[in-house]
């Protein structure tokens, strides 16, 4: 074998990673500053009253928010996927801000003094499930009275976020060692996460943050999956711009209220689709993108029917349909992921390759 001393140098992937990581993360992150401070001011002008300034920021923000998409010079696929989740979560603030506030609705500061409209307008911008306000989306499912039946300090301790999250990266490492059958791998996408997004609660929250999410393995049905069991940080837009004016449309046209209900809930879980789908569409091929799509849809249409046959009564049977619906859309849906070998075993490295 002839060795060329002209021919070009094979980068080592570990150092290409770092690099490209290095080169990418400063103009990405202007690129996502710039729309950032227009959303600012324009939610600050909201929080002073002035609500012509603040809605005419709105379609600057826009644009600058589309521009900052084709212009970011971000080529690290991991990077991209993270950068496009954060234009995507702006725009949805941007949107559902301002819907409030048209509709003199904004939700109420109820942390005590009210602070200025500057610090107003940045907590508005930055708590995504409005912690400090009245109403939130927070919905904390119930404590249950095991374990430690004769100790609530000690079961209060089981079920505490800190707790939670060892027991659960526990369970993670457990199904990293099983043969990566469907299932195994879905539900080791759904634990890292639960893992990956409570770390950065644990982290960003306040001290009065109530848990992100409920442990995983208490879920007991769909409908208690994505109400309690799940995050909730993205249920105040799902509110706000689907399921509302889902229900607005349809009462308007007489549609029963119970079957406009059905219908709101599954546009809701459709936002949730097209929002899944473009944040991953740099890590995705586009049957990728249309299967996490479809999850996100077919959990909405089986949660409306999980609701109308069993109501609210909880049973075994119906948390063990749940778990098969849930991790049978899941072990589809990730199939044609970088992840489907098992996540340990996954070629990480290679999620910065540029594209080409």
């Amino acid at each position: 074998m002839i060795t060329s001393y002209w021919a070009p140098a094979v980068p080592v992937l570990e150092d290409d990673l770092a690099h490209q990581l290095l080169v990418d993360g400063p103009p990405g992150i202007v690129a996502l500053l710039i729309p950032g401070v227009t959303m600012y001011l324009s939610l600050y002008a909201l929080a002073r009253g002035w609500t012509w300034t603040s809605r005419a920021l709105v379609l600057p923000t826009l644009l600058l928010f589309w521009a900052s998409i084709e212009v970011a010079p971000v080529r690290c696929l991991a990077l991209r996927g993270v950068f496009d989740f954060g234009i995507a979560i702006g725009l949805m603030k941007l949107l559902e801000l301002h819907m409030l506030g048209w509709k003199n609705q904004l939700p109420k500061y109820t942390s005590g003094t009210p602070p200025g409209p500057s610090i107003m307008a940045l907590l508005l911008l930055t708590e995504l499930r409005y912690e400090s306000f009245s109403p939130n989306p927070i919905r904390l499912a119930p404590v249950p009275p095991y374990p430690f039946p004769r100790s609530p300090k000690k079961r209060m301790f089981f079920y505490s976020e800190s707790a939670q999250l060892i027991i659960h990266i526990a369970m993670f490492l457990v199904l990293q060692t099983l043969p990566q059958y469907a299932p195994v791998k879905a539900f080791g996408v759904l634990l890292s996460i639960w893992i990956l997004f409570t770390t950065c609660e644990l982290v960003l929250r306040y001290k009065t943050s109530p848990p992100l999410f409920a442990p995983i393995y208490l879920a007991d049905s769909l409908a208690t999956f994505w109400t309690e069991t799940w995050h909730n940080a993205f249920a105040s837009p799902c509110r706000t711009l689907a399921y509302n004016p889902m229900m607005w449309v349809l009462t308007k046209v007489r549609v029963p209220r119970h079957i406009a209900r059905s219908l709101a809930v599954v546009a809701s879980f459709g936002l949730m689709a097209v929002f899944h789908a473009e944040i991953m569409s740099p890590l995705l091929s586009p049957e990728g993108k249309m299967r996490i799509g479809l999850f996100f849809v077919l959990n909405g249409i089986f949660t409306v029917i999980e609701v109308a046959v069993w109501g609210k009564r909880r049973d075994w049977r119906r948390a063990l349909m749940a778990w098969i619906i849930e991790l049978s859309l899941a072990s589809w849906a990730v199939q044609t992921a970088q992840v489907a070998d098992g996540l340990l075993n996954a070629d990480w490295r290679g999620l910065c390759r540029p594209k080409i």
